[in-house]
């Protein structure tokens, strides 16, 4: 650095690029050196010694690993800024992990982008190295202080050995010493002491011999009891830290250093015991550690006491944890430093602080983690009404003016937000992304929050890869239904199947379930999808019909997404289309949709029993099993989920559960699946408790539609 100026080192071999970086940030006030490649930077660096660094990742001879991982080690406390193309995000994160602290995708249309991380990447650095000299201030006087601890106790050795000797010209010596010092016998009742023990202890020196140490010095309880302890069985020497109250109710802190020795008159065992006052050397260890984790302007906590809280807090998480961070930027409050100056804004900013810090309360956390940023810390909130709710109301606590001076000040913020444990396990990665979110809420709109989303990150590229693939797959007609088949307990006899979606793609891969269907409901298309696998099993279902089959049913899975009031039309379209009997079509539903909106739910599945399709109430036992919900709801079909039907027959509560069920549905005349039987334990246990229907790997996994038949055709031959 030169005098105040920042330097910025460049390195790219895109020279467009260099230049561009280098005037934004020359017009900002920057020193900025260039460099084309790696080794050229690499030299520069060594030579300039620049306060950040932004490097490209690919480029000749040497690449920005290698810039990054000479940077860390050479200067660890300079930001490095890498900047990539989004193909290449996976070497952005190795990059970010071997000290990278920050990336950017290329192409850089808007230069304020890089300018933000820019500022924060300094900005934390200056924080890293201001708490760093903080550490070698205090690290410097503990060591002085140590050095003049070993003196003394060097100096009552000698004492020791004098005592010996000369017990007038010690008692002289041990007078002179400035520390608290006192001689006790094994008891620990004092013999002598100096006038420094006596003033510490606000006596004269009549009320103090005779008298027993712990006694004197009770006002410390802890060290009491080390006091009182066998202090002669390990090398005849022991010392503690003490806290002691004096008369005037102020505290003093004192290491209390202690030797055994043998009485050279009389051959009794002593200790020798010295007040080594370290008051000062606490309060200056107190004072430096409240610099270094809270913020000079404001006195609130700081990223480093954020960023160790959570830390501490995460730690101790045993699984019940759950809190939302909120990443708070003052919007455009760059332009009222340069506009009124610093000053000012230091005072709008500490106002800034009070009015969050009181919206907050106590039960949360507020910080001040940037120039303009702060963060809050709300415990036990993660669900999304409940955020929404907290990040309008903190935005209208801006909407009220701030006075300053003669000045009013409208501000606005914009908010990031994420929650743990959904959008990360550990205290980097909420506040990363946090901040990423607070960023695209301010590309989206001023004044503006945002939730953090996974997508923000390097994975959006696959995820959006797979949304690519999923609508070319729905215009391909790729997605069709597989068909589990339902039995008759009693009989063995097939009643009907469940139509269960499959990608099979043009390459012939079968795509994952698991993975396709949340990033439909993400994205919406869970609707396309759903509405051509109701209309491609209704269509099957009535082919099987046409072939003699017609007292099969057919099951469809309907998701949180296609839950509303359109599902009356979609559904009424498939059965129009198809031509199908709706009394043979049951739609699966889950408790957890259904539970949602109760006055919602019971339109919509009053106008689906008007169609004469019947509902069934998917993985029932594991949601909210509510005995009310199956009185208003026009229900006909439980379903209990596999989780139960694991456990039986050896399990006795799953197996109770599962009785209890089948026997509340016999006295409420609802039909019962049991999904998920995998062993003939496990249907005989079904079997013996009337059990109507089952479904499982037992009888059969789920088959494409020329499968089924083809069962259909074995069983009517048997």
């Amino acid at each position: 650095m030169q005098g105040d100026t920042l330097h910025l080192l460049i390195i790219d071999d895109d020279a467009i690029l260099r230049r561009n970086i280098s005037v934004y940030f020359e017009d900002s006030g920057f020193v900025v050196t260039q460099a084309c490649n790696g080794t050229e930077g690499i030299e520069l660096f060594s030579q300039y010694h620049p306060d950040i660094v932004i490097v490209d990742l690919l480029m000749p001879e040497t690449d920005g690993l290698a810039v990054v991982e000479h940077v860390k080690k050479e200067a660890p406390y300079v930001p490095v800024i890498v900047i990539s193309g989004v193909n290449l995000v996976d070497e952005a994160v190795k990059a970010l992990k071997k000290g990278a602290w920050e990336f950017i995708t290329k192409p850089i249309i808007e230069h304020g982008v890089l300018d933000h991380a820019v500022k924060k990447c300094l900005e934390r650095a200056s924080l890293l190295l201001e708490r760093n000299q903080y550490h070698t201030l205090l690290e410097s006087r503990l060591k002085t202080h140590s050095d003049e601890l070993k003196t003394t106790n060097d100096q009552l050795i000698r004492y020791q050995q004098l005592l010996r000797s000369n017990s007038s010209f010690v008692n002289n010596l041990v007078e002179a010493i400035p520390s608290p010092l006192y001689i006790s016998d094994k008891n620990f009742v004092c013999i002598d002491c100096n006038k420094a023990f006596c003033d510490m202890l606000q006596l004269d020196k009549s009320d103090v011999v005779d008298r027993s140490i712990p006694e004197l010095l009770s006002s410390n309880r802890t060290c009491v009891d080390v006091l009182c302890g066998d202090v002669f069985s390990n090398n005849n020497s022991g010392d503690c830290e003490i806290t002691y109250i004096n008369e005037d109710r102020t505290t003093s802190h004192y290491v209390l250093y202690r030797s055994a020795f043998t009485n050279g008159n009389d051959g009794k065992i002593c200790t020798l015991g010295v007040l080594y006052n370290i008051t000062e050397l606490k309060a200056q260890k107190e004072l430096v550690a409240h610099q270094a984790y809270h913020d000079e302007l404001t006195s609130l906590p700081n990223r480093f006491h954020i960023v160790n809280f959570l830390h501490e807090l995460l730690a101790q998480d045993s699984g019940n944890t759950k809190f939302c961070l909120l990443f708070i930027d003052l919007d455009n409050f760059k332009r009222i430093n340069d506009s009124l100056g610093h000053d000012l804004g230091d005072q709008l900013l500490k106002l800034v602080a009070a009015r969050l810090k009181k919206m907050i309360g106590n039960n949360g956390k507020v910080a001040r983690v940037g120039g303009d940023e702060f963060l809050a810390l709300l415990p036990n909130v993660t669900e999304e009404g409940v955020i929404a709710k907290h990040a309008e109301r903190l935005s209208s606590v801006f909407k009220e003016p701030f006075s300053v001076a003669s000045h009013q000040f409208h501000l606005s913020v914009t908010i990031g937000i994420t929650c743990y444990p959904d959008d990360g396990h550990d205290a980097n990665t909420l506040l990363t992304r946090s901040d990423i979110a607070m960023y695209r809420a301010k590309e989206d709109k001023r004044s503006s929050w945002m939730r953090f989303d996974r997508c923000m990150l390097e994975q959006v590229t696959e995820r959006l890869k797979l949304e690519r693939l999923i609508r070319e797959g729905l215009e391909r007609r790729e997605f069709i239904p597989y068909f589990q088949p339902r039995f008759d307990v009693q009989s063995g006899d097939i009643l009907g199947a469940e139509a269960l979606v499959r990608w099979i793609r043009a390459d012939g891969s079968i795509g994952n379930p698991a993975e396709f269907i949340p990033v439909a409901e993400e994205t919406g298309l869970i609707r396309e999808l759903g509405e051509h696998v109701l209309l491609d099993a209704c269509k099957q279902m009535h082919a099987w019909h046409e072939a003699g089959y017609v007292d099969l049913t057919i099951s469809v899975n309907i998701s949180a997404v296609q839950f509303t009031e359109d599902l009356y039309t979609t559904v009424s379209n498939a059965i129009e289309e198809s031509g199908i009997n709706p009394k043979k079509l049951e739609l699966e539903i889950t408790e957890t949709i259904m539970m949602k909106n109760l006055d919602k739910t019971a339109q919509i599945l009053r106008e689906l029993a008007e169609l004469g399709v019947k509902i069934v109430i998917d993985d029932f036992g594991t949601g909210y099993s509510s005995l009310y919900y199956l009185k208003i709801f026009p229900i006909d079909i439980l379903k209990i989920d596999r989780s139960f039907i694991d456990g039986i027959p050896g399990d006795e509560h799953d197996g109770n559960i599962v009785s209890a069920i089948l026997s509340m549905a016999k006295q409420m005349k609802l039909h019962v699946v049991a999904e998920g039987v995998e062993t003939d334990e496990q249907l005989m246990f079904l079997q013996q408790n009337n059990c109507e229907e089952a479904q499982g790997f037992l009888f059969s996994k789920p088959v494409a539609a020329d499968d089924f038949i083809h069962m259909l055709g074995d069983e009517k031959t048997a």
